[in-house]
């Protein structure tokens, strides 16, 4: 007789991982096939995660019907073990995620051509559309070298300088793959990138792309997945989530952008793209190859002391770096500038327009003002359920909660003190946007953050108006910061380089450095005359020193003493547990009780090298009605003490956060 255990839907709720059912002898099964199961009194559906003739010692049930084929493939059901183990979520939950909403609801599973589709985004057909193809250009001695290097080891970090043909050498090593009979996986962190990859990808490799990203219908999306079970696709592009596609004889997943705080998820399970990567090669036994010109502090580190292989590239192919200046805007201030716009900015933007070419202003905060303060009582706009101020936004003439999506009328009179000496203050894009229009009336400005890409092919048509040099000035969020090859920019500013430094984050330097490089990296692709102006009241801080002069290596050396005295990654990990209840006291007292249960269990059970820390008020202490209290775990090996964590309703956690 053979038995199955089977992770079962009606049990996500439950601290057991599977079930086991007897296999009628008319079924055939394997691990990952979708089953329907009988579970109390009711059905519900399940998958196989193993089979075995051992008599699991229990009554059990026969498995009610099983699908026509696996839906997963079997190393899949070992990465969801994987997963569930490093990220402490059940086993079911990674499996779903495995799974567009499509193929794993009960409505069509876009298995087939449907006649009620009314809208195809422009990306499916740039991707499975004619196409002129390309050959590539050939590769220089620094590329030839990274592709040996990435040839002959399992996993590799490719330390690239911008513009030094990162892109290049992924799809070199993807034509060697594909010239094996193998499949490729291409991931980025923002589908902001996509289109221009999406591009590059069609001319040069001649192979059937399947695409996977946020962006798509769910019915897109499901008719992509199951392109790509089929083995209808040998490229898989796409964003976080399409490293669980269902890809047989995976031979190269190329990691584009490592470190990009874009790659974790914020939603169970939460786990991080980059780390399911490394898993996935070590499954398939496919090759993986992780690149950034400016990796995370952790990849390098690992790089450094021999986990990964390490190959760099130090020179452009192309174009050459464009200086970086720092402007004080302390200095700005006592001159009598107190616009958010420098003296210096204004001129380099008001030159590029003189030369007829582009500008990109970064600034990474959303909405026209930050938060609507009362001058008298000094009290901000707060969200009703959430411990933030709301932000001003001009599409809905009112103030919005970005946590919750509360929004409320922009108010006459203060809450508090009832004076109408209400103002708007602090920036957003929105606000930039305007003021750029009414600065240069004669440029034409496009926006690019995720109010301004919220429609279906959004990101696809600014991102081809600004290519094709129908706009003038781009303002954006971290969007417009990487990836993008855009030759006619030779003027970035960064308008506040100090926003990331203020976040209660580890990574707050780490942060900043990347983005200023990242961003200043979009001008001089081709060789003009280009410049950077970073904006900031800290030009002394190291991480902008570095990033001013490119100077990874500066600031590895200045960043890992402070990350190790204070044991954060790489030198430890973290877990953090959040308890969320609408009484912030019972909060609270579950936190305490749940921190002192955990130290507790550590010391019985002579567990050394786990820290626990708090209880805390999390950053954001009240959301969406609900107060928030963290426990955090700091340590190595971090899953020894995840049968000592809280279990029950209002209990969250997130492994490896990235704040």
């Amino acid at each position: 007789m053979l038995f199955a255990e089977v992770a079962v839907e009606a049990a996500r709720g439950l601290d057991r991982e599977t079930y086991s059912y007897e296999v009628p002898p008319a079924l055939d099964v394997v691990p990952g096939h979708r089953v329907t199961v009988p579970f109390g009194r009711r059905s519900t559906f399940g998958f196989i995660v193993s089979l075995g003739t051992d008599d699991p010692g229990v009554e059990v049930k026969p498995i009610t019907a099983a699908g026509r084929e696996p839906l997963l493939l079997p190393h899949q059901v070992e990465l969801a073990r994987l997963v569930a183990d490093h990220y402490w979520v059940p086993l079911i939950e990674c499996l779903r995620a495995m799974l567009p909403p499509r193929v794993r609801g009960k409505k069509s599973s876009g298995e087939g051509p449907s006649s009620r589709q009314r809208r195809h985004s422009r990306l499916l057909d740039v991707a499975s559309g004619p196409i002129a193809a390309a050959a590539g250009p050939e590769l220089t001695a620094e590329q030839r070298a990274a592709l040996e290097v990435i040839a002959s080891n399992p996993m590799t970090l490719l330390h690239g300088v911008i513009a030094s043909g990162k892109t290049e050498v992924y799809l070199a090593a993807a034509q060697q793959a594909l010239a094996e009979g193998l499949r490729v996986l291409l991931l980025v962190p923002e589908i902001s990138l996509t289109p221009q990859l999406v591009e590059r990808v069609r001319a040069r490799l001649d192979a059937p792309i399947a695409l996977l990203h946020s962006q798509l219908t769910e019915l897109e999306r499901a008719q992509q997945w199951w392109k790509v079970r089929r083995g209808e696709a040998e490229v898989v592009l796409g964003s976080r989530s399409a490293v669980f596609a269902p890809i047989p004889r995976l031979g190269l997943i190329c990691l584009d952008e490592e470190g990009s705080a874009a790659y974790k998820q914020d939603r169970t399970p939460r786990y991080e793209a980059g780390w399911v990567a490394r898993r996935l090669a070590a499954v398939t036994g496919a090759r993986l190859v992780a690149g950034s010109a400016t990796p995370s502090v952790v990849a390098y580190h690992g790089a450094v002391s021999g986990e990964l292989a390490l190959a760099r590239m130090t020179r452009r192919v192309r174009g050459a770096d464009a200086p970086v200046e720092l402007v004080d805007m302390r200095d700005e201030l006592t001159s009598g500038n107190r616009q958010p716009l420098s003296r210096r900015l204004l001129q380099a933007v008001e030159q590029t327009l003189d030369n007829e070419e582009q500008s990109i202003l970064y600034l990474n905060r959303r909405g026209m003002a930050t938060f609507v303060m009362c001058r008298d009582c000094g009290k901000s706009v707060q969200c009703l359920g959430c411990s933030v101020a709301l932000v001003q936004h001009a599409e809905i003439e009112g103030l919005i909660c970005h946590y919750c999506g509360y929004s409320r009328a922009m108010p006459a009179t203060c809450d508090h003190c009832g004076s109408r000496q209400v103002r708007a203050l602090g920036m957003g894009t929105q606000r930039l946007e305007g003021m750029v229009k009414k600065l240069w009336p004669r440029a034409r400005v496009l926006r690019l953050d995720s109010d301004a890409a919220r429609g279906p092919d959004s990101y696809f048509e600014i991102w081809e108006t600004f290519r094709e040099r129908r706009a003038d000035i781009l303002v954006g969020t971290q969007l417009v910061t990487r990836g993008l090859d855009l030759p006619a920019v030779t003027c970035v500013g960064v308008v506040d380089a100090d926003l990331p430094l203020h976040f209660p984050d580890y990574r707050s330097a780490e942060n900043t450095f990347s983005l200023v490089v990242q961003v200043a990296g979009r001008a001089g692709r081709d060789g003009r005359a280009a410049r950077v102006v970073v904006q900031t009241s800290n030009p002394e801080h190291y991480s902008l020193r570095c990033a001013a002069t490119n100077d990874y290596a500066g600031f590895y050396e200045a960043e890992l003493p402070s990350r190790k005295a204070f044991t954060f990654p790489p030198f430890a990990d973290l877990a953090v547990l959040t308890r969320s209840d609408a009484d912030d006291g019972r909060a609270a007292a579950s936190a305490r009780e749940a921190a002192e249960a955990i130290a507790t269990g550590l010391l019985k059970e002579r567990v050394e090298g786990i820290r626990v820390m708090g209880p805390s008020p999390a950053f954001i202490h009240r959301l969406r009605g609900e107060y928030r209290w963290q426990v955090t775990l700091k340590g190595s090996g971090l899953e020894r003490a995840r049968h000592l964590a809280p279990r029950g309703r209002g209990w969250s956690f997130d492994v490896d956060p990235t704040t």
